[in-house]
């Protein structure tokens, strides 16, 4: 694990589909650099492009694409990513479909990532999502 990767941070992006894309790109290729070996980076790539598009569809109530921030440190120990947006909070609303294609999202990334927070408030959503590294 190279800790001397640094933080990536990337703030007001924003939450459109072809920002989160190279949004994602772009975190791909720290959590690489940052010496996380292939599958492990697809689980945190995984997990942080959901919440990510979680903001896209539920934070800003259809306005044309609020913000988003995002910030990922690596420690000797661990990898946490921190995603904000600037919306609120909205309930999803129930697909009336038997078989839904939607509303695993927050099931997909708590079954990716070791740990995962989520707290609203009058300011927005942080979702802080964390995996545990093997030492080097």
């Amino acid at each position: 694990m190279r800790e001397s990767a640094g933080p990536f941070r990337s703030h007001g992006v924003r939450a459109v589909p072809e920002a989160l894309r190279r949004l994602r790109h772009e975190l791909t290729a720290w959590v690489l650099a940052a010496g996380v070996d292939a599958a492990r980076a697809r689980d945190i790539v995984l997990a942080s492009y959901e919440a990510l598009a979680n903001v896209a569809d539920h934070a800003y109530d259809g306005a044309d694409g609020g913000l988003v921030d995002l910030d990922a440190s690596v420690f000797p120990d661990r990898l946490e990513v921190v995603i904000s947006d600037h919306g609120k909070w909205r309930r999803p609303v129930p697909d009336p479909r038997p078989v839904s294609p939607r509303g695993r999202g927050l099931l997909l990334l708590r079954a990716s990532a070791d740990r995962a927070d989520i707290s609203s408030g009058d300011g927005g959503t942080v979702v802080t999502l964390g995996w545990d590294l093997a030492p080097a």
